[in-house]
């Protein structure tokens, strides 16, 4: 990467996120007050460990602005109908019993087991070249995911691929035309759960029928609502293992004695995916909306503010999978699928020439790798 990329600071927490080396200007945003108003990005900012946490925290401080439970862009589509019901991107108490069936059941996987499998899946698409690593590390939690929930192994390629053209409504950035590709996604991926969803019975240990015994016990009975929370399940793997996938790359190319170490010492390998989830986080920006003023730290933030949640300026290890009620379910699932590939790929990674960039976006920083001198 050029050295200008390095000297030059970004502008905002927008552009820190496809930023070379943006660390410093997150350690200023840490030093400085906790929650601040941007006058350029007419907005709230909240920065280091206090302001993340108070902001994520606080009651009235909601994912979704209010009265505006889905993006007016999607408002009457699939990919709206999907996020309508999505636990991550609501609050309230009509999604707080769909979160606890799915925090339950996510935290009732078997990691042992589950390192085993990817170890295997991972061990037969070593990544020879960057392009394959690019499809490697967004494919492969997605094969793992797909996995969990009991989908044959023919049909990953397709559910993976319909994924990576959903998750495209979820990003501001996205064209009309990827917009399109994601409404066509979401029929996709909606009929196959439909299907799997009427084999849940045949799927003992399936991630799939734990959801769905887990559901009837507690009477969550909106097949509507299970069905778009499954497809936020291969959602939210998309963008956030593939970023915690890729930042772990990069901090091995930048610290290859790490590698050696690793390689003597396998347990420490999920410390490195720790400090990654701390210092690189796969979402660096999440954003809440004021529902009433709220006093944080004092400072009154009057309602229908828009707050900017930088999580890589928080320094505290669950920045990256958010914090307390936020927090996310799937971190250890995550993580585990991560340490997995890097320890199948380790030999390979060290000998294979990379640079790197960042896909475009204004939260997730997920590399983009290309054949050639380390960066």
């Amino acid at each position: 990467m050029p050295l200008a990329d390095f000297l030059i600071d970004p502008a905002d927490p927008f552009s820190a996120v496809t930023h070379a080396a943006p660390y410093d200007y997150y350690r200023r945003l840490a030093d400085g007050p906790p929650l601040r108003f941007d006058a350029s990005l007419d907005c709230w900012l909240a920065t280091g460990a206090v302001g993340v946490q108070a902001v994520l925290a606080h009651p009235a401080c909601r994912v979704r602005p209010p009265g505006l439970a889905v993006p007016l862009n999607l408002a009457g589509t699939p990919c709206g109908a999907i996020f309508a019901e999505l636990v991550r991107m609501n609050d309230g108490e009509r999604h707080a019993v769909p979160k606890q069936v799915l925090a339950r059941a996510l935290g009732r996987v078997d990691l042992a087991r589950l390192h085993g499998r990817v170890m295997q899946l991972a061990g037969d698409r070593v990544p020879g070249r960057a392009a394959r690593l690019n499809d490697a590390i967004v494919e492969l939690p997605l094969f793992a995911m797909a996995d969990l929930l009991g989908f044959a192994p023919a049909q990953w390629p397709a559910l993976a691929a319909w994924t990576r053209d959903f998750v495209a409504c979820l990003s501001p950035l996205s064209n009309g035309e990827q917009l399109a590709g994601a409404q066509d996604a979401a029929y996709a991926l909606l009929r196959g759960f439909s299907v799997l969803l009427r084999e849940a019975e045949a799927l003992p240990g399936s991630l799939l029928h734990d959801i769905v015994a887990g559901a009837d016990a507690v009477g969550w009975q909106a097949s509507g609502g299970v069905l778009a929370n499954l497809v936020g399940l291969l959602s939210q793997t998309c963008d956030a293992t593939a970023g915690l996938l890729g930042n772990a790359v990069v901090a091995l190319r930048a610290q290859p004695e790490l590698s050696t170490q690793l390689r003597a010492a396998p347990g420490r390998w999920p410390a490195l995916l720790r400090d990654v989830s701390l210092r690189d986080p796969s979402i660096h920006n999440t954003r809440r909306y004021t529902a009433e003023d709220v006093q944080l730290h004092g400072v009154r933030i009057p309602a229908g503010q828009m707050i900017i949640v930088v999580l890589a300026s928080a320094g505290h290890a669950e920045s990256g999978f958010g914090h307390g009620r936020h927090a996310c379910p799937g971190q250890s699932i995550a993580q585990t699928i991560a340490t997995a590939c890097l320890q199948a790929w380790a030999d390979s990674l060290q000998d294979l020439p990379l640079a790197w960039s960042y896909l475009p976006s204004l939260n997730a920083r997920i590399p983009v790798f290309m054949q050639g001198a380390s960066a």
